[in-house]
């Protein structure tokens, strides 16, 4: 398991929430504090949030980790503690891919929390992309 950062309470268990509003989606739950931890990272998480209802694209994110790729599986439960996560996409033998989200707020949080976090012994770096260009070209900031 990995270890809180320094001056992190722990709120395991606790299940306060904020009202978040989305112009698409009116008002929606997300977690106000950390409330879970996950065994794959260095940082602390909320717990799950839910899946985009809809596949449209609102935010891409590219990602590459060193020194090894991350399995796909553990980017899903990692990505999915922010909330309308549509899918993450690892490309067939690399270190590196995207994870695209149905709100920009998500993938802002998921940046901001995650950018340089370590996930399964690997420092990942995160960098914010095109959402509505699908092509695997990477949008540098």
């Amino acid at each position: 398991m990995g270890y809180a950062p320094e001056g992190y309470q722990d709120y395991s268990g606790y299940h306060g929430y904020d009202q978040v509003y989305d112009a698409d989606y009116g008002y929606q739950q997300q977690a106000s504090q950390p409330v879970g931890n996950c065994p794959y990272t260095n940082v602390a998480l909320p717990v799950h949030q839910p899946m985009a209802s809809n596949s449209h694209c609102r935010a891409k994110l590219f990602f590459v980790s060193t020194p090894d790729p991350i399995q796909s599986g553990i980017l899903l439960d990692v990505f999915s503690r922010f909330a309308n996560l549509i899918d993450v996409d690892v490309v067939e033998g690399t270190a590196y891919g995207y994870i695209r989200y149905g709100l920009k707020e998500s993938a802002d949080a998921a940046k901001m929390l995650l950018d340089g976090a370590t996930i399964s012994g690997s420092t990942i770096r995160l960098s914010v992309t095109d959402a509505t260009n699908d092509s695997k070209r990477l949008k540098l900031e």
